[in-house]
C-alpha cells in the first residue's frame, strides 16, 4: 500500500485484504495526516501491537472473522474495525498537534485513486479559511485542463470546463515554495499541495464529437416470448410477430418467390412434401417485418430460428403439440416447409453448421440433424448448468452455471471448455462464431468483456456509463459493433451501438421498456422490442455512425480483439493471457514494465501479409514514493496464426522515464468516405486552437506532404484531419514542439506515428 507511506507494515495489509470499506476509510486518513506531524515510534509499535491482537481475537483457528454480539441484538465488530478506531484517534493526535492557525492541511476524496470518472469536479478540503484569490492563481494541473473556480465553505471545487480525460494520470498542485498559499489569517503553507489520481476509461471518441442518436420507426407488434433477428434481406423476423387485423396478409406461394440480395430464385429442398403453410396466430407467428412493405408469415411461432450460411432456407424449432419440438426447415420466405426431427423436449436454440445441417439444444443436450434426416448426439451436460446459447456454426456452446457467476465456453467436438469470467446468461456469439461477448457479473459493478472464440483472452470494453447496469448484449456479423442496454440509477435506460473492442459509441437511444435486442449483419440496422402498456412493439432503426466505423477500422476484428486483450493483460500483469497471445521467441512478461497503471492504444495499421503493427504507450500512476507519472513507449507486431487467430510476434518496449509536461498524443484513427480521408488526433490535455493547424503535417508513402485542413475540437480535445484524394497505404502524421497546451506548455518532443487507410 505505497499510499499509506510505508508506516503499514505487510502484516497490517493483510490484516486488511478483505475489508476495502476499511481500506478507503485508511486511505482517507492518510490523506488527512499532515506531512510534518510524525508519531513517536514507541507509539507506532503500541498501535501495530493492537491492532494485530484485536485482529487476532476477531479471528477463528480457521482464519474467518467471527460475530462478537453485544446485548440482545447481533452486532458484527471484527477487529479491523477497532483498528480503525484507533486509527482515527492517532490522526486526532496528528493534528490536535498542530493548530489550524498554525498549519495548513488539504485533502482531496480522489487522491490516490484509479477509476476517477471523467465526469467529476475536484474538490480540495482546506482546514481554515483560506485567501480565495491566491488559492486560484495557485492551482497548477497536469495534464493541462481549463477549469473554474467556486467555494463552499473551505472547499475548493475545481470544475473541468470539458470534463477530464478519461484513462489519464492526474496530478494538480497548488502552490509552490516560491509562492505557497496561505490563510486568511496570514499563515502560509509549508510545503506545496500535491494531489495526484488517475481517470476511468472511457469509449474513444467516434467520427463525430457528437454521438448520433437513434430515431426508431415502429415494423410491427410482436406476441408473447418473442424473440428478433435479421433475415438475409433485411427484414426484422419476430419468432412470435402478430399482425395487426385489418392488414393484408402476405401468403408465400408454393415456389420461392422472395430472393435476398438479388439472388436467382432457389431449387427446393430436397426433403419429403411439403406441408402447408400456417395462417397467422393470435398467440404470434414466425413473422417478417420487411421495411416500407407489409408483413409475412414464414410459420408459426417458433422458440428458435436460424438463417442457413447461404441464406437460402431457413431452420426453426415449433411446438410439436406433445411437449417437445419439431425441427422444420423451410425457404425464407416460408415456402416449401418440411420436418426434419422431433425432440421430446423443448428446443431452446438452434444453428446451422453447414447449408445442409443443424445443431440445436433443448437447454442439456446438443443434437444434430441434416437435410436428409441424419441423426447424431453431440453433447450432452452431466454436472449442472444449463446450455442457453450456441455460437453460429455449431462448433461452441455456452453452458450457464447453476449458481452464481462463471459460466463455461464449451468446444462442442473436443468436449473440452473454458470459465468465462462472471458470465451467467447474458451471452452473445458475432453472426460468423469468431467472437464470444458477454456481461461479468461477479464484481460489485457489471462489465462488458469480449474475446475471440476459444483463446481465453478476454478483454473489456469501455461503456457509455461506467457505473450502470449493462444487459441484453448482442453482437454483429462478424464481431465489429455490439449492442447493449445501459441502465444507470438515475438516468433512464439506453440502447448503445459500439464498436469492438473499444467501445466508441456510434448511436445511442433512449427507448422505454427495451428487450430482445438483434443487430444486423452489417450494423447498420439495431431492432428491439418496446414494451409498452399498450403492448410489445418491434421498433427498428438506422445506425448512423455504422458506416463510418466501418471504413475507419482497418484492422480484422480478431486481430483487434486479440491486441487489446494483450494491452489489457499488461495492465493486469496476466501471465496467463500474455503467454497465450505471444508468439514463439516473445518473453511479454520480462519486456513489460512492472506496476502498470493504464495504457493506450496510440495508433494501428495493417502491414504486408496481413501483420498488425501498434505503438502502445504505458503509463505508470503517480504516487507517494514517485510524484510524477511514467511512461514507456511500446511497440509490437501481431500476425495471422492457422485457424485465423493472431499472436504478438515482436514487441519492442521502452524503458520507463518520467512523462514531460506539456500535451501527449493519446490515439490517432482514421477513416475514408466517398474520397475524403479523415484523421483524428486525440490529446490528454486543452490545446491552445491557435496552435494546431500549424503543427500538425501528413505525409505519404513516397515522402511527398499532402495538403490537409486541420480543425480541434475543445470538448472532445480532438484534432480532425481531413485530406481529399489521399492514396490508399500507409500515411505519416508529423507533429512539432509548435503545439501548445492552455496553459503555455508545448510538445516536449516532435511526435510521429503511422497509420493506414483503406482505397475506396
Amino acid at each position: 500500500m505505497s499510499w499509506l507511506g510505508g508506516w503499514f507494515d505487510p502484516e497490517l495489509e493483510e490484516l486488511f485484504r478483505d475489508e476495502p470499506e476499511l481500506l478507503q476509510t485508511a486511505q482517507r486518513v492518510r490523506a488527512s495526516r499532515p506531512d510534518a506531524a510524525e508519531a513517536d515510534p514507541r507509539f507506532r509499535n503500541r498501535l501495530r501491537g493492537q491492532l494485530l491482537a484485536e485482529a487476532s481475537r476477531g479471528h477463528s483457528r480457521r482464519g474467518v472473522r467471527r460475530w462478537w454480539r453485544l446485548g440482545p441484538a447481533p452486532i458484527a465488530w471484527g477487529g479491523a474495525a477497532v483498528g480503525v478506531v484507533l486509527i482515527g484517534a492517532t490522526v486526532l493526535t496528528f493534528i490536535s498537534n498542530h493548530p489550524t492557525d498554525q498549519t495548513i492541511v488539504a485533502i482531496s476524496p480522489i487522491s490516490a485513486q484509479h477509476a476517477v470518472s471523467p465526469n467529476n469536479v475536484i474538490t480540495v478540503a482546506f482546514n481554515q479559511p483560506m485567501d480565495k484569490q491566491a488559492v486560484e492563481s495557485a492551482v497548477v494541473i497536469q495534464p493541462a485542463t481549463k477549469v473554474s473556480f467556486s467555494w463552499n465553505g473551505n472547499n475548493l471545487v475545481i470544475s473541468p470546463v470539458y470534463h477530464l480525460t478519461g484513462n489519464t494520470p492526474y496530478t494538480v498542485t497548488i502552490g509552490s515554495k516560491q509562492h505557497p498559499i496561505r490563510s486568511t489569517s496570514g499563515v502560509s503553507a509549508t510545503k506545496p499541495i500535491a494531489i495526484s489520481f488517475g481517470t476511468a476509461p472511457t469509449p474513444a471518441a467516434g467520427p463525430q464529437s457528437v454521438t448520433p442518436t437513434l430515431v426508431p420507426s415502429a415494423a410491427g407488434e410482436n406476441g408473447v416470448g418473442g424473440s428478433l433477428l435479421f433475415a438475409p434481406d433485411g427484414s426484422v423476423v419476430s419468432t412470435a410477430g402478430l399482425l395487426p387485423a385489418a392488414s393484408a396478409l402476405a401468403t408465400p406461394t408454393a415456389t420461392a418467390t422472395a430472393t435476398p440480395h438479388g439472388r436467382s430464385t432457389p431449387s427446393p429442398i430436397p426433403t419429403p412434401t411439403p406441408e402447408g403453410v400456417q395462417e397467422p396466430s393470435v398467440n404470434g407467428s414466425l413473422v417478417a417485418f420487411p421495411a416500407g412493405s407489409p408483413p409475412v408469415v414464414l410459420g408459426p411461432a417458433a422458440t428458435a430460428v436460424a438463417y442457413s450460411p447461404n441464406g437460402r432456407a431457413i431452420g426453426m424449432a415449433v411446438d410439436d403439440g406433445n411437449g417437445g419440438s419439431d425441427i422444420k426447415v423451410a425457404l425464407t420466405d416460408g415456402s416449401q416447409p418440411s420436418t426434419l426431427a422431433d425432440s421430446a423436449t423443448p428446443v431452446t436454440d438452434l444453428t446451422w453448421s453447414s447449408n445442409d445441417r443443424l445443431v440445436y439444444t433443448d437447454g442439456s443436450t446438443i443434437d444434430a440433424v441434416d437435410l436428409s434426416r441424419r441423426m447424431s448426439s453431440l453433447y450432452s451436460v452431466a454436472d449442472g448448468g444449463t446450455i442457453t446459447a450456441l455460437d453460429p456454426g455449431g462448433a461452441y456452446a455456452y453452458i450457464a452455471p447453476s449458481s452464481n457467476t462463471g459460466g463455461d465456453l464449451l468446444n462442442i467436438a473436443a468436449g473440452s471448455d473454458q470459465v468465462l469470467q462472471g458470465a451467467v446468461t447474458d451471452v452473445a456469439f458475432s453472426g460468423d462464431g469468431s467472437t464470444v461477448a458477454w456481461v461479468d457479473e461477479s464484481g460489485s459493478q457489471s462489465r462488458l468483456v469480449v474475446e475471440a472464440v476459444g483463446q481465453n483472452a478476454p478483454a473489456t470494453v469501455s461503456t457509455v456509463d461506467p457505473a450502470a447496469t449493462v444487459s441484453d448484449v448482442t453482437l454483429d456479423q462478424d464481431g465489429g459493433e455490439a449492442a447493449y442496454l445501459s441502465a444507470g440509477t438515475s438516468t433512464a435506460a439506453q440502447l448503445v451501438v459500439a464498436q469492438l473492442p473499444s467501445g466508441a459509441p456510434l448511436a445511442i437511444g433512449t427507448p422505454a421498456n427495451a428487450s430482445g435486442l438483434a443487430l444486423s449483419p452489417a450494423g447498420d440496422q439495431v431492432a428491439y422490442v418496446a414494451n409498452e402498456q399498450t403492448g410489445a412493439e418491434v421498433d427498428r432503426a438506422t445506425v448512423p455512425g455504422a458506416g463510418s466505423a466501418r471504413t475507419a477500422s482497418q484492422l480484422p476484428a480478431a486481430a483487434n480483439s486479440a491486441l487489446h486483450a494483450f494491452v489489457e493483460a499488461q495492465v493486469r500483469d496476466d501471465i496467463t493471457t500474455l503467454t497465450e497471445l505471444s508468439g514463439p521467441g516473445v518473453d511479454a512478461t520480462s519486456n513489460t514494465p512492472p506496476n502498470l497503471s493504464r495504457a493506450y492504444v496510440i495508433s494501428t495499421y495493417l502491414g504486408m501479409q496481413g501483420a498488425v503493427s501498434a505503438n502502445i504507450e504505458l503509463i505508470v500512476d503517480p504516487d507517494a514514493a514517485h510524484a510524477a507519472a511514467r511512461v514507456a513507449g511500446e511497440a509490437l507486431t501481431l500476425s495471422r496464426q492457422d485457424g485465423g487467430a493472431y499472436l504478438v510476434t515482436a514487441l519492442d518496449a521502452q524503458p520507463l522515464r518520467d512523462e514531460s509536461s506539456g500535451p501527449h498524443v493519446v490515439e490517432v484513427r482514421s477513416s475514408t468516405d466517398d474520397g475524403v480521408t479523415t484523421l483524428q488526433v486525440s490529446f490528454d490535455s486543452d490545446l491552445d486552437p491557435l496552435t494546431v493547424a500549424g503543427a500538425i503535417t501528413v505525409v505519404d508513402a513516397s515522402g511527398t506532404t499532402l495538403q490537409s485542413n486541420a480543425v480541434y475540437d475543445a470538448d472532445s480535445r480532438t484534432a480532425t484531419v481531413t485530406i481529399a484524394k489521399a492514396s490508399a497505404g500507409v500515411l505519416t502524421i508529423e507533429i512539432s514542439t509548435a503545439l501548445g497546451d492552455v496553459n503555455g506548455q508545448t510538445l516536449a518532443h516532435a511526435f510521429t506515428t503511422r497509420v493506414g487507410i483503406g482505397a475506396q
